[in-house]
């Protein structure tokens, strides 16, 4: 009898949603955009669909053929958590006056990327590692200037007439490399706790390279489980692939990161010959800020980011963005 009760007890838990979504999968949109601070200028907008696997150890016999091989490439460590994803993006920037036909002096010009990345990443309470490949295309081809003139006539703002002068079409590729480190946990307030990591990060590409170091400060529950989700990219401010072995929590987070960007065609990309050259701004910081909540099916994350200067003409000396992201379990 006892051994049917336990029996019951066991298939009862791990029948249960909560259990489930200990090693799920999900699916996610996010939106970037400067609206929700009140501008509209330099990197405005950013649309964001992702599938993320399930947690697994056994990442090299679950995973598709092709992660499977990329894996076996990498120094992946075989007790820890692992998995992949797969993100499609639109990302747009465009100078401050949107209802200006021709460019403009000091401002940054028309820009749009179309992309597709693919990551494979491992994950424990202390540590976690990120590999990504992106390919995709500015330009015409990114299909820039009709989202933004769809979502403004939508929302009723200005409409962009200057996307004529944008950067020119060309094949962009990008592969990068992160590292969150913890430097300390702890008991705070109630059932509260608090940590502090580090954070370094490297791309390298035509599209942008950069190295990177930050470091970032939570505060919530269960921050074992979800270690290594908040970063400063734009459309990653969260990332939510290393929470798939997180059934529920939250956190509020903050932190600042210091970066030398090498290059970066949305700045010195070819551009028809009417539009003025910009000079790319190598030494850049970011400051982000946001809060995380989710359940057994389902999470949200609201975050804002604010950016140093990105290109030497600037008349701004900061630019900030809101990011909204919306999950659901698998």
């Amino acid at each position: 009898m006892k051994h049917i009760s336990a029996g019951i007890i066991t298939l009862t838990i791990l029948l249960s949603p909560t259990a489930q979504a200990y090693h799920s999968g999900s699916i996610s949109f996010s939106i970037d955009n400067d609206g929700i601070v009140g501008t509209d200028q330099n990197y405005t907008n950013g649309i964001f669909l992702e599938y993320n696997s399930s947690s697994t150890t056994k990442l090299e016999v679950i995973a598709p053929s092709s992660v499977r091989y990329i894996a076996s490439l990498l120094p992946l460590d075989k007790a820890t958590f692992k998995g992949w994803n797969v993100r499609l993006g639109q990302q747009m920037w465009t100078p401050e006056d949107i209802e200006q036909p021709l460019p403009i002096e000091n401002e940054r010009p028309y820009a749009g990327l179309l992309f597709l990345e693919s990551g494979i990443y491992q994950y424990s309470p202390k540590l976690v590692d990120k590999y990504t490949a992106m390919i995709g295309v500015v330009g015409p081809n990114s299909f820039a200037e009709d989202g933004q003139k769809f979502i403004h006539g939508i929302i009723g703002s200005d409409e962009p007439i200057g996307w004529d002068y944008q950067i020119e079409n060309q094949v962009v590729f990008n592969l990068g490399y992160q590292r969150h480190r913890l430097l300390s946990r702890n008991d705070a307030v109630g059932f509260e706790q608090y940590d502090l990591s580090t954070v370094g990060r490297i791309n390298a590409g035509n599209f942008q390279s950069e190295l990177a170091f930050g470091s970032i400060a939570r505060w919530g529950n269960r921050l074992e489980t979800n270690f290594g989700t908040t970063g400063f990219s734009p459309g990653r401010f969260v990332d939510i692939s290393v929470l798939s072995a997180s059934p529920k929590g939250y956190f509020l987070f903050a932190g600042i990161e210091g970066r030398y960007r090498f290059n970066d065609i949305t700045v010195e990309g070819d551009r028809p010959d009417e539009v003025p050259d910009n000079r790319i701004e190598h030494i850049q910081a970011t400051a982000v800020l946001g809060g995380v909540f989710y359940q057994a099916r389902w999470g949200v994350s609201l975050s804002f980011a604010t950016s140093s200067r990105e290109y030497k003409e600037d008349q701004h000396s900061t630019n900030s963005i809101g990011s909204l992201e919306l999950f659901w379990r698998l």
